[in-house]
């Protein structure tokens, strides 16, 4: 809820903006920026740890248990914003409390006890208390940059590929965080006032806040945006190109205005009306697809949220409303500056026109593709986020654990039997879903309910009993590397790649069509091996279409996750 809130503010601020664009602006100084580039910060950070969140649940060995795979310092930096944001909201509340009481305490004195300021006032208005209160702005800011240049390093060196997106979503953190830092370190680097008034006006300085406001007005959003638009776990070529085009302009249009900075000093001056429509575009596409991708947010809070904006919206339009807006924000909306304050620059204001399009354009490709094709069910939910919803069968790691045996087949109960005692749980909790005798291989599921003294999921202990078998597993285990489970997005990838395959096939008989990069890390490179995790993602492709094509769900009535015509322990590898 935290992120859509941070939209919905944002949207408003910049819908109240628009509204008073004739007579009001936003004030533009260090501080400023550097206060609310934390909370923009923030929503980087964000976007970074759902990608890195999504990147791991595509491969197999991370899933619910990927933290255990992740570099060590992930968690840390998880630790890192957390207290970087926890210093924002104390200074922020304390500076807000200190304007109010002081401006109720300010004005005309009526006698002698109104000149004679009590200590406490003394110690509000301090200069030092202000000083630290811009410091610890700072801080947080920089805390926070940190984070984002961890998490990058981070997902560079998580296992498997690295997709568009990611990419995409690194270049564009990298671009918006880079400005604010400079902004941060110099705010940290000249804590004296006239030191900071002698060099306002110097170039770097002004250069760095142009870069800054320009990165915070669209990078926040098109950073969730590219996050979430890998969670259908594929994109065609031309999104890709898009999504590559957007983050080159967002960059560029930064670049542009750090070098030709769009006004002079700290003018305030209201944001372009294509900047406006960009912006709240961008709001609106990323609130609508965290929605989609988290249905957990879609709850009551969500829609009192959503109404309470509307009239909020509303109320902006009507003078009166806005007048008791404007007075709380009286320090930061002022009267707005000359135009003359603003700077030319045809090239810089093109730049700006491409990211704007090409933003939107991004927004509304990732908006498509996430509507067309949905997130699997769960993907962003822990256990503890489902509480007693059970995830399908078709969708379940726990319900799709494999296990290949060496030598001659045995009976699928003395490969339950032993995997049972592996797990530590009664046999009579496991059940066969598919044998495929041609490929040594055995699919099945657990039934639980999950034990309340395990604090892993059944499909994460098997994977751990898999790579250091004991006991009779250790015997009837292959002793090739095979999955543990079967990973139902790399099933869609095979998929995909064994059609376009068959195009191949009719102009050169025999050849193999060529398994993606992640298949081959994951499964393995022996034909062998990739035969029989293809012949598991057959059948659940087929279970698929079975549930999918029955009226009700009928084909998963009664617990059965079988293939169409087939009984259990029956030989599917010939399909």
């Amino acid at each position: 809820m935290q992120p859509l809130a941070y939209f919905a503010v944002r949207s408003l601020l910049g819908w109240l903006q628009f509204v008073e664009r004739e007579d009001r602006a936003f004030v533009s100084n260090a501080l400023l920026l550097v206060a609310t580039g934390a909370a923009h910060c923030w929503a980087v950070v964000y976007a970074l740890f759902i990608a890195i969140h999504t990147r791991a649940m595509r491969y197999d060995g991370y899933h619910e248990g990927y933290t255990e795979h992740l570099p060590f310092w992930v968690s840390w930096t998880e630790g890192l914003s957390v207290a970087s944001m926890g210093i924002w909201w104390a200074a922020g509340f304390t500076t807000a409390a200190i304007r109010i009481i002081d401006d109720d305490a300010r004005g005309l004195p009526t006698d002698g006890r109104d000149i004679d300021v009590n200590i406490f006032f003394r110690i509000i208005r301090s200069p030092k208390l202000q000083d630290a209160l811009a410091l610890a702005h700072t801080v947080s800011c920089v805390g926070l940059f940190v984070s984002i240049i961890l998490l990058c390093i981070a997902m560079a060196l998580m296992k498997g590929s690295i997709s568009a997106c990611e990419l995409c979503l690194c270049f564009v953190s990298v671009g918006f965080a880079l400005p604010h830092a400079v902004v941060s370190c110099r705010r940290l680097q000249l804590p004296d006032k006239k030191k900071e008034d002698a060099t306002v006006a110097a170039g770097p300085t002004q250069a760095a806040e142009a870069a800054a406001q320009e990165a915070a007005a669209l990078g926040p959003q098109l950073c969730v945006i590219l996050a979430l638009a890998d969670s259908p776990g594929h994109a065609f070529l031309w999104q890709n190109f898009i999504y590559l085009v957007s983050a080159i302009a967002f960059v560029a249009a930064v670049a542009a205005c750090g070098r030709s900075p769009p006004k002079v000093g700290d003018a305030a001056l209201p944001p372009d009306v294509g900047e406006f429509v960009a912006c709240l575009s961008l709001d609106a596409a990323a609130s609508l697809a965290l929605v989609i991708c988290f249905p957990h947010l879609n709850t009551w809070h969500l829609w009192a949220l959503a109404a309470l904006l509307a009239a909020l919206f509303v109320a902006v339009w009507f003078e009166d409303w806005r007048d008791l807006i404007i007075d709380l924000l009286d320090p930061l909306l002022v009267v707005r500056s000359d135009t003359d304050k603003a700077l030319p620059g045809q090239q810089r204001q093109r730049l700006r026109g491409a990211a704007w399009v090409a933003t939107m354009l991004c927004a509304a490709v990732a908006l498509w593709d996430i509507l067309l094709h949905p997130v699997q069910e769960g993907l962003f939910e822990t256990e503890a986020d489902l509480g007693d919803h059970v995830l399908p069968d078709l969708w379940d790691q726990s319900a799709m654990l494999l296990l290949r045996w060496q030598g001659e087949e045995p009976d699928h109960q003395v490969l339950l039997k032993a995997a049972a005692e592996s797990l530590d749980i009664e046999t009579d909790k496991l059940a066969t879903q598919a044998i495929f005798k041609q490929h040594r291989l055995l699919l099945f599921k657990f039934l639980g309910p999950p034990e309340q003294e395990s604090s892993k999921a059944v499909h994460l202990r098997w994977k751990a009993l898999v790579q250091s078998p004991q006991g009779e597993l250790a015997k009837l285990k292959d002793s090739t590397h095979f999955p543990a489970t079967l990973n139902v997005t790399l099933c869609l990838h095979a998929h995909a790649a064994v059609e376009s395959g068959k195009t191949a096939e009719a102009g050169a008989e025999g050849s193999k069509p060529v398994m993606p990069v992640d298949f081959v890390n994951t499964v393995g490179p022996t034909a062998d091996v990739q035969d029989a995790y293809i012949a598991a993602c057959d059948w659940w492709m087929e279970t698929l279409d079975s549930f999918y094509s029955t009226e009700g769900g009928e084909a998963q009535s009664g617990g059965g996750n079988k293939a169409p015509g087939s009984e259990e322990g029956d030989d599917l590898s010939t399909r």
